[in-house]
């Protein structure tokens, strides 16, 4: 198998990157970085998950002074680990779960999602890579695309259905416990025991996407600053009854209550031209 002689090396080290930098890669085929690609073979019954695992454990035993037990580690995790719970989770929850909107998300799609024509270079490039491809990987799917959702409240069935209509992968039952639960917090901690936001600082570690982006990661409330800074704050301080005594994002609270009402406002009022204007941004 081409993933586990040539991937599985690298696959747990590198499995949450991001890169638009193809030249920098080893060939412009490496737009998927290490991961196998299986997910469409998966979940159309081409493949059984008990035959990838035990391909990649064999080549791991096979080759323990390449491959480490990060990578496999990581990627059996995702199939034996992730996928399986996922499943249980739709037919444990549906058809109720298809209606969920825990955060009252109201916001339509904006029209750019099916073109990729936005100035936010780290959306552009997922968006892009997912229409000529019908493929990105989780972090992509989670922290990207997903977070732009959460961030501006978009509505779960359109969120839903971009993502049915995307991705080759995207069978139902796979689909919609990942975006409208794990991406989305839809489902008011289901699957996840915490809102997976995060600002451009996020993207900005675990990718290159911001170094040639229009807007400034570094900025919040600058013209040219990062939208996500501001829809970050935003969200957080719309929806603090839900998370305020959450374990979890509880320091989130306490640094936004150390700035001032006035500083505070300021960015309130920021993100919400951001949200007025969401199809020039």
């Amino acid at each position: 198998m081409f993933f586990c002689r040539y991937c599985l090396p690298l696959f747990g080290k590198f499995q949450d990157a991001m890169t638009c930098k193809l030249d920098d890669m080893l060939t412009q085929k490496q737009w998927s970085l290490f991961h196998s690609r299986l997910s469409f073979a998966l979940n159309a019954k081409i493949l059984s998950p008990m035959q990838v695992i035990d391909a990649a454990i064999t080549e791991f035993n096979q080759r323990p002074d390449a491959i480490d037990i990060a990578q496999i580690e990581g990627f059996v995790r995702q199939i034996l680990g992730w996928r399986e719970f996922v499943r249980g989770i739709y037919w444990r929850n549906m058809p109720d779960y298809q209606n969920l909107n825990k955060l009252e998300a109201s916001l339509s799609l904006p029209s750019w999602f099916w073109t990729g024509k936005t100035k936010m270079n780290c959306m552009h490039h997922a968006i892009q890579q997912s229409l000529d491809f019908a493929y990105a990987h989780h972090i992509q799917r989670l922290m990207i695309t997903g977070n732009f959702c959460l961030l501006t409240g978009i509505k779960p069935d359109e969120v839903d259905e971009w993502y049915l209509g995307i991705y080759i992968d995207a069978i139902e039952w796979v689909e919609m416990p990942n975006t409208r639960g794990m991406s989305q917090f839809a489902d008011g901690g289901i699957v996840a025991s915490k809102a997976y936001a995060a600002s451009g600082n996020y993207v900005n570690k675990m990718s290159d996407y911001c170094s040639d982006c229009h807007y400034n990661v570094k900025q919040i409330i600058e013209p040219k600053a990062c939208p996500l800074n501001a829809l970050y704050w935003h969200f957080m301080h719309t929806h603090i009854e839900q998370f305020n005594n959450n374990p979890r994002t509880r320091m989130v609270y306490a640094n936004w209550k150390k700035k001032s009402e006035e500083q505070q406002q300021v960015i309130l009022d920021r993100a919400e031209k951001l949200l007025s204007d969401i199809e020039k941004l």
